[in-house]
């Protein structure tokens, strides 16, 4: 097997370790929508939906570094009061945070106001519900939605964004790819096509972006600047043109994701939500260019960290596994090789590895190889 297809396989098992569990997904999807009944219950009039967008939504959540705090999912919602076009700013975002005040439950469990979200503190999660109304007067099939920002100086104001047609962005990029796997996953589990959310799959985008997060949280465990999820997830989408394998998904969309920033006619940095210009997430980066600088360290060091070190590498599994550990962390990476050495048991057990003749280990199906794989015995015999 060459570096790359090792590669592929670690980093396909690294993102399977780095994801959201089954059960805690459920917890939290159980969670909003508890949490949507109830204000939808307080404000019939307003017919009020909840539901999730970013990381959750389009199935790109890591698990956090230091998994024994509280409160280290986070879990980003959109609180749409679907009758509340009149309402301005302000009264959008205190409507949502005195009723969640109300409650015995929920007032408990709520911070201070955010500056657009109000934020629930649950034990292994938290759930920033972001107060919003339709962006259009009338019924349509427009899903751009109004929000409230305060600033520091208690002035409340309209912003706009749309999460939904951002999702529907992120599917269409992946292509056939998408299609294939979700067909996969379908047939596999004997379920409707149409019941399969985006968080159920795992397409290489998906895990290109969740290693990418997780190397991001990494080197900036301790430092400030962090570049936001937001402007990972829509230049690597921007640069990933339907790639099937891992390692080449990843390769290509480190090395080709800053040729995808654009610039205003004043130099200033635009990484524009490409379903509505007017929402550029670097917006932050003209009044703090440090986060500008601390993107671009990330990039490079990603580009060394993921690409070039492990495709270097030339004293064995041990050492690509320490280098892995100080790049994703000691614990993932313990596990992913773990799974990465039981799988490849399995195909060895199975005879479902080959070699070819340059003497690389590869998959059976492969039409390289030319001799089978043998098990081996403690006895020296097949």
């Amino acid at each position: 097997m060459d570096k790359k297809e090792i590669l592929s396989r670690l980093y396909r098992e690294l993102a399977g370790t780095l994801n959201i569990s089954e059960t805690m997904t459920n917890e939290i999807v159980n969670s909003y929508k508890a949490v949507g009944s109830y204000l939808g219950n307080m404000e019939q009039a307003l017919d009020i939906n909840i539901y999730p967008q970013g990381s959750l939504s389009l199935g790109t959540m890591v698990r956090p570094i230091k998994e024994d705090e509280e409160g280290d999912y986070d879990v980003d919602l959109v609180c749409l009061l679907k009758n509340g076009q009149h309402l301005t700013a302000k009264e959008m975002k205190m409507i949502v945070g005195q009723r969640l005040s109300e409650s015995d439950r929920y007032g408990a469990m709520l911070d201070e106001e955010g500056k657009r979200c109000w934020t629930l503190q649950y034990s292994d999660y938290h759930l920033d519900v972001l107060p919003c109304v339709p962006r259009t007067l009338q019924e349509s099939t427009d899903t751009k939605i109004r929000l409230s920002h305060k600033d520091d100086n208690g002035i409340y104001s309209a912003c706009f964004s749309n999460p939904k047609a951002y999702k529907e962005w992120f599917i269409g990029e992946m292509g056939t790819v998408f299609s294939q796997i979700r067909e996969q996953y379908a047939a596999k589990r004997n379920v409707e096509i149409e019941e399969i959310k985006l968080f159920q799959l795992r397409t290489p985008l998906q895990i290109a972006i969740q290693i990418l997060k997780r190397h991001r949280d990494i080197m900036f465990a301790d430092k400030d600047n962090k570049p936001i999820s937001i402007i990972i997830t829509t230049l690597a989408t921007k640069a990933y043109v339907g790639e099937s394998d891992i390692f080449e998904t990843i390769s290509n969309i480190i090395n080709k994701m800053d040729s995808h920033i654009e610039y205003d006619g004043d130099g200033n940095v635009l990484i524009c939500n490409p379903t509505m210009r007017e929402e550029n997430f670097a917006d932050k980066w003209k009044d703090i260019p440090e986060k500008k600088d601390a993107f671009h360290a990330w990039l490079h060091k990603a580009r060394v960290d993921i690409i070039e070190n492990p495709l270097n590498f030339a004293d064995g599994m041990d050492s690509l596994m320490e280098n892995m550990r100080a790049t994703f962390g000691t614990k993932v990476v313990n596990e992913t090789f773990e799974k990465y050495a039981e799988k490849a048991a399995v195909e060895r057990e199975q005879g479902l590895l080959g070699i070819n003749n340059k003497g690389n280990i590869i998959a059976r199906e492969n039409k390289e190889a030319v001799v089978p794989l043998k098990n081996h015995t403690f006895y020296g015999g097949e």
